[in-house]
């Protein structure tokens, strides 16, 4: 297999589990609309003064599924751009290089050289 696509199977994995919490979520979405639906047909269940706990019955059935699954697809992203960085980047410490005494006189002359040119452009 390429190595690129070795390197993908654990965004791949997130991406289907965050799929499977969604579809589960919309399932159980609908099968707490449909109990709350009949309740109030019934009579057991009215709107006014139960709001905190109809809200909190579909957050307890299906709200946290639907956050389970953003949180899967965002790291599922993560991981994925973690891995399109390119083999040749380094992440450099300022404090690592030692810079020689000639770089730093090359530099200030280039420096020096381009403040000159900009003032006889201007």
């Amino acid at each position: 297999m390429n190595k690129r696509i070795i390197q993908l199977i654990p965004s791949i994995i997130f991406y289907i589990f965050a799929g499977l919490l969604v579809a589960y979520a919309i399932w159980a979405y609908s099968n707490c609309a449909e109990i709350i639906s009949q309740a109030k047909t019934a009579g057991q269940l009215s709107s006014n003064g139960n709001e905190y706990d109809i809200v909190s019955f579909y957050m307890g059935n299906c709200g946290q599924y639907f956050v389970f699954a953003l949180l899967l697809a965002a790291a599922g992203i993560i991981l994925q751009k973690k891995q399109n960085i390119p083999s040749g980047f380094a992440v450099v410490n300022k404090f690592d290089n030692e810079v020689s005494d000639s770089e730093l006189d090359e530099w200030f002359n280039e420096d020096s050289l381009t403040d000159k040119a900009e003032a006889k452009e201007g």
